[in-house]
């Protein structure tokens, strides 16, 4: 009896672990629309602009090379969201969960990101061009050479993140948060540094020029401007 018992417990365990498995790529074929899950798909180079993804799932989905231009991912969740190469021009991540995801040579440009999770996210060469991004915790993140020209950020978290080469030219930050950061040839031209936390160091280690204003205390490196 107690055999048969051990037997049929492990049967109702397989038969659940075949039923959970398939559930998670059940809903692969499904169209757009909001609230839907689409967790562990495989959708490469494909059509998705304009869609409204709202409380929608796409945790370690594929979306590289996909078009998502002004998509709506407002409370979506992208963890461990491979989007390489998407383009997202004015797309919307409001209340987003990007934790872990990546975005190598992506366009951003123009997105709108606020209340979102970026912590150790890998975005290296994306761009985040006239942007528009607030209250974002970003740290422990690798964002080396992203551009954020004329972008907007305000209480962004970049604790412990690469910058190393970002470009921050004439883009408007206040309230944010660069301790740890590592900022080897970070561009601040005609930036107005004087809202952020940067200590001498890392000012030393970046680039700027004479437009460039600095916090309190902080001095102008030598090797300002900074020649390639």
């Amino acid at each position: 009896m107690q055999t048969k018992n051990i037997m049929r417990a492990l049967l109702l365990i397989c038969l659940f672990t075949i039923a959970s498995t398939q559930q998670v790529y059940a809903d692969c074929d499904d169209k757009r629309k909001p609230g839907m899950d689409w967790s562990g798909c495989k959708k490469i180079n494909k059509m998705l602009d304009d869609s409204n993804f709202t409380g929608s799932r796409f945790d370690n989905a594929n979306l590289a090379f996909s078009r998502l231009d002004e998509s709506n991912f407002e409370g979506a969740s992208l963890v461990k969201t491979n989007m390489t190469r998407v383009r997202a021009k004015g797309a919307r991540f409001v209340g987003a969960d990007l934790t872990k995801s990546v975005g190598y040579r992506a366009v951003f440009d123009q997105v709108v990101i606020k209340n979102s999770i970026m912590t150790k996210s890998e975005y290296f060469r994306a761009s985040f061009r006239e942007a528009e991004l607030s209250d974002i915790d970003w740290s422990k993140s690798e964002l080396g050479r992203v551009d954020f020209t004329a972008a907007r950020l305000e209480n962004i978290n970049f604790q412990f993140t690469n910058l190393s080469r970002v470009v921050f030219s004439e883009a408007k930050l206040e309230g944010v948060e660069f301790r740890g950061a590592y900022t080897y040839r970070t561009h601040f031209e005609n930036v107005d540094l004087r809202a952020v936390n940067l200590s001498q160091l890392q000012i030393d280690l970046s680039c700027g020029n004479e437009k460039t204003r600095l916090p309190e205390g902080r001095r102008m490196p030598d090797t300002w401007p900074c020649i390639d």
